[in-house]
């Protein structure tokens, strides 16, 4: 029979491997896509249904951790197995996500469209150490349009009036087109809640599909100090002009 103190010590130790255990799982969830060297996409990818599929499960690309991500598509969008994820880094060295597919509307039919959401959120040192992301990028590749179609990407941010917008379109004279778009918000967060809606739209008497194939998505920070440290640099501002006075 055991003791009283070799059962406590007993529980004790199982409560900690349980504990470790946990942790574990946790952090085996989030896989790490980070970019390595000069290279602007991770060498490897996890597609959007295992991701969506488990709910603790999510990627790591540089600082940034994403999950929580979910997708929903209409007419000939790609299935969430044929769409893939990759840690991705833009030319200005943020970190941010890529996603890889067939975001396609095809002629004849009604319009298609895909939704994805998902979390990001700067990773807990950097959190602690007073970074937030100030600043929201976009960038659409692969894209293209026969006549008379458009193909589009709105991006919000739950809680924030600032979007992304970046389109081609052949409808009326010309091609128009924004490929890229950018936001500063006006508060820096440490965790954003994105909505990616993605809408093309083929001519019916077209030849040409109206497309994109990678959307890259990257997110920049800014140093935000804490209150504290603000409240001690007011104050030692205000020391330095008492004394500027008395000398005076």
């Amino acid at each position: 029979m055991l003791r009283p103190a070799t059962r406590a010590v007993s529980s004790a130790l199982a409560l900690a491997m349980a504990v470790c255990l946990t942790a574990s799982t946790v952090q085996a969830a989030l896989i790490d896509l980070t970019p390595v060297g000069n290279a602007v996409n991770s060498v490897g990818s996890v597609s959007l249904a295992a991701l969506q599929n488990d709910p603790a499960g999510g990627i790591i690309v540089g600082d940034k951790v994403f999950t929580g991500f979910s997708y929903s598509r209409i007419g000939d969008m790609p299935v969430p197995s044929d769409v893939l994820v990759l840690g991705f880094k833009d030319p200005d060295g943020n970190w941010g996500v890529s996603f890889h597919g067939t975001f396609v509307d095809l002629p004849g039919g009604a319009f298609s469209d895909a939704l994805i959401r998902f979390t990001v959120e700067v990773d807990a040192e950097a959190a602690e150490a007073g970074w937030q992301i100030s600043d929201a990028h976009l960038f659409v590749g692969g894209a293209g349009v026969g006549d008379e179609s458009f193909l589009t990407v709105d991006e919000t941010f739950l809680g924030k009036n600032e979007t992304l917008n970046a389109y081609i379109s052949t409808i009326g004279p010309g091609t128009n087109s924004q490929l890229s778009d950018s936001t500063i918000f006006m508060t820096p967060v440490t965790k954003l809640n994105v909505t990616k809606d993605i809408f093309a739209s083929a001519a019916a008497g077209g030849f040409l599909p109206a497309r994109a194939t990678v959307i890259d998505q990257s997110f920049s920070q800014t140093l935000v100090p804490e209150p504290m440290t603000l409240a001690l640099a007011g104050m030692g501002g205000l020391a330095m002009v008492a004394i500027s006075r008395r000398r005076s």
